[in-house]
């Protein structure tokens, strides 16, 4: 419908201001209000304070003009002011809330009542409009709608995020203890599916004996009585294995204070474990390395091991360093290693040149003379090793120190061996040409002896005492050489071993000396055999027990009749032993360490050469093989020959 929009009075409306005095009072009173009248065109015919409060226009200012200065621009131009009149006229009525304007230019939000009035004819005479600022609440109502909806979408986002971990087992318990949320965390850490889990008291992660012990419950108290509750053991998935658990436990409760739950997060920590336990074998084992390198450096004894620092003071000191040079560590520690050299190498700046030297080509070795505490000197092998960091900056130097002294004597001794060496070797020659260049002037004298006793003839009784004596010298002097012969040839000749059997040839050798046997009634038996076949040169072990059982016979105590025994025996460190035991003259202890000389013999009185027992000795040195005696003057002897036997 069309408004009139001309301006009109309240009076010239027809409205009935009798009891104007009293209504002017009961409207101005009102300041939370807007309450003004327009007129049927909707000009403003009326202000209350609370108009004038709210809108900001004074009286004189606003009456008479259209109340759609109160509206939106965007409502100007739709039209809205007159769409509301309309809807008041024809609902009775009309009631809205919206952004007004106030005479700032600012705008609020309104709620706003427009009822028409009608004159006793029902005829329009205006419009009575009510307005109340309802920006605050607007505000408050917005400040809610925003957070409501930000708390839902905060809701919504914390939902995803907790369904969207999953390293972390992330669900909620009910006051008793039962699953009531499950996130994809928990699916994956645990193995149960939501629909399995949700309801379950939250025990079946735990093992039996914790479950026997209760403490599923502990933690849900211990978390009621502090606020949380934190714990690593052992816990167990669906499929019945176990992983290394890292577990919190949080007590939730309203805002009445009353205990809604319990928030529980577990995180598998298997592979920090196993990662910690590694870390804690790798450091344990490099401890232990350290500390065993510690030791083998402090139980070295044959090497001075020390650290020096980039200016060469001495920094540590092991047993072998307080060995070899007499320092005890607190007397050296803290003190520079030119301490060890004698006054020239110092004077010439030796200690230095050898740390220069170790920078320059990573390492430095020499022999020379070095000084120990008391004084000596002892010739030494040193090797200087700079040390850096991983950044290469050097740290000091590693010095290991050996002492040659007594290489270098055995080297002087060696030197001093090789010329005897030279020596025998040619007073081997020397008697091996001798030996074989008197054989013939030997068998030339005893055809002149035996030509001599022929032309003497009837004169030949007259002589034979003198005759015999130079039989008898050469037949001594024969012997030596064929003994001599005997000792040449054993640096001269390599017999190869082959298995020899011990009573065969002792049975042989008894043959050889059936004379002697005879002549002294002696005994010569083999007892208490071990082994009876040895692996030997068959020459040489013939000649060691001819020439050991001969002795025994030709030694013999002149008062009873000579007993020889041959046994064997295997000791327990497999060495083969063979023993010549006697009862003869015996040896006295001065004597034992010189009968194995050559041309030496412990009794003048027996006729002999002095070469037996020489000749055993080198058959044995040469082999690797060893003899010694046991003996006592009067009782007899006991010759032990040592063989070392080869396993096939």
């Amino acid at each position: 419908m069309d408004i009139n929009l001309k301006p009109v009075t309240a009076t010239a409306a027809g409205i009935d201001t009798s009891g104007e005095e009293q209504y002017r009072i009961l409207i101005d009173s009102i300041t939370d209000y807007a309450i003004f009248l327009l007129d049927a065109e909707g000009h403003i015919i009326t202000w209350n304070t609370g108009a004038r409060q709210i809108k900001g226009y004074e009286e004189q200012e606003i009456l008479g003009k259209h109340f759609s200065i109160f509206y939106t621009q965007k409502d100007i131009d739709t039209n809205y002011p007159a769409q509301e009149l309309t809807k008041a006229i024809a609902e009775g009525k009309y009631e809205e809330e919206g952004w007004r304007v106030k005479k700032d230019g600012s705008v609020f939000w309104a709620n706003v009542v427009i009822t028409p009035v009608y004159d006793k004819d029902r005829q329009l005479v205006a419009f009575s409009k009510i307005t109340r600022d309802l920006s605050v609440r607007k505000k408050a109502e917005d400040d809610l709608y925003r957070a409501f909806e930000e708390l839902k979408e905060s809701e919504e986002r914390f939902r995803l995020l907790i369904e969207g971990v999953t390293d972390y087992a992330i669900f909620m318990l009910d006051p008793a203890g039962n699953v009531a949320t499950w996130n994809n965390g928990a699916r994956r850490m645990n193995g149960y599916e939501a629909h399995e889990i949700i309801g379950k008291y939250f025990a079946r992660f735990y093992s039996q004996e914790l479950i026997a012990e209760g403490f599923p419950d502990y933690e849900l108290k211990q978390a009621k009585a502090h606020g949380r509750f934190e714990d690593n053991g052992w816990r167990y998935r669906k499929d019945g294995s176990a992983f290394w658990a890292n577990t919190v436990i949080t007590s939730i409760y309203n805002s009445k204070k009353e205990l809604i739950g319990f928030s529980k997060i577990t995180r598998d920590l298997t592979d920090k474990l196993k990662m910690e336990q590694q870390l804690f074998l790798t450091n344990e084992e490099l401890r232990e390395s350290e500390e065993k390198s510690r030791l083998m450096i402090d139980s070295v004894k044959d090497y001075a091991i020390l650290m020096l620092n980039p200016e060469g003071i001495v920094m540590s000191w092991n047993e072998g360093a307080e060995r070899i040079k007499g320092y005890k560590p607190k007397e050296i520690i803290g003190r520079h290693f030119s301490t060890f050299y004698n006054r020239e190498s110092i004077a010439n700046g030796f200690p230095q040149y050898e740390l220069k030297k170790a920078q320059e080509m990573g390492r430095f070795e020499d022999e020379g003379w070095r000084i120990r505490k008391d004084g000596t000197a002892f010739w030494a092998n040193v090797v200087i090793t700079p040390i850096y960091n991983s950044k290469k900056r050097l740290l000091g130097f590693s010095k290991v120190t050996r002492d040659l002294t007594e290489r270098r004597r055995n080297e002087e001794l060696m030197h001093k061996n090789s010329e005897l060496i030279k020596i025998n070797n040619e007073l081997d020659n020397f008697v091996y040409a001798a030996s074989h260049d008197l054989k013939a002037p030997i068998t030339n004298l005893e055809g002149l002896l035996q030509a001599l006793r022929e032309d003497l003839g009837d004169n030949l009784a007259q002589h034979e005492v003198l005759l015999n004596y130079m039989g008898s010298a050469l037949g001594t002097l024969k012997n030596v050489i064929a003994d001599l012969s005997d000792v040449t040839r054993l640096n001269h000749e390599l017999e190869s071993p082959e298995d020899v059997q011990i009573r065969d040839m002792m049975e042989d050798i008894k043959i050889s000396l059936q004379p002697y046997i005879e002549h002294t009634g002696a005994v010569v038996e083999c007892t208490d055999m071990e082994f009876n076949t040895l692996r030997y040169a068959r020459k040489n072990l013939r000649s060691i027990l001819f020439n050991l059982v001969s002795n025994a016979i030709k030694y013999a105590d002149p008062d009873r009749s000579p007993v020889v025994s041959i046994s064997t025996a295997i000791t327990k460190e497999g060495v083969y032993e063979l023993s010549v035991q006697d009862n003869g003259l015996g040896l006295a202890p001065s004597q034992i360490g010189k009968i194995f000389s050559l041309f030496k013999r412990a009794h003048d009185h027996v006729e002999g050469t002095g070469i037996g027992l020489y000749l055993v000795k080198r058959i044995l040195d040469n082999a690797g093989d060893s003899i010694a005696v046991e003996s006592e003057v009067g009782v007899g002897s006991r010759f032990i020959v040592s063989f070392h036997q080869k396993k096939d």
